[in-house]
């Protein structure tokens, strides 16, 4: 017994669909990480979110134009929740969990390495901009002095 096209060509269809939502839900979980990583407020969150979910609509519609000439079909966003749904119950905890402490890891032994290595130009630094600081107070005042005489 043998599949006719159509229904194969739909069966392809529904599995791209599904295929998509994995992989916007993947790029939710990088948003995701992304936030426990550089926290940050909520307008930076919204504006996140919207640029996230202009990307997502942008997506289902190229996937809906190339492979249904753009005829929206409702199993067709079903499959993209259903690859969405599937990826958060499978592989969204395990990549978010593994990768912040990854990123943590690495981004903190990054942080100790470079304080260990500018430590010692973090005094003269310092010392230098003290010294900058006056100097500009003291042109400062000349240059009001000047005006002040105009």
């Amino acid at each position: 017994m043998t599949v006719s096209a159509a229904i194969g060509q739909e069966a392809g269809f529904l599995g791209i669909s599904i295929v998509l939502g994995m992989g916007l839900f993947f790029l939710y979980d990088i948003l995701r990480i992304f936030r426990r990583i550089v926290p940050h407020g909520n307008v930076w969150i919204g504006a996140e979110d919207f640029i996230y979910w202009l990307i997502c609509t942008g997506a289902v519609f190229v996937m809906l134009y190339q492979e249904n000439d753009g005829m929206v079909r409702g199993f067709a966003l079903g499959g993209v929740i259903f690859g969405m749904l599937l990826y958060f119950g499978i592989f969204s905890r395990f990549v978010v969990r593994v990768n912040v402490l990854v990123l943590k890891t690495v981004l903190g032994v990054g942080k100790k390495i470079t304080v260990f290595l500018f430590r010692p130009f973090y005094k003269v630094g310092k010392k230098i901009l003290v010294f900058i600081r006056k100097q500009l107070k003291k042109f400062l005042r000349a240059v009001k002095i000047g005006l002040c005489k105009l």
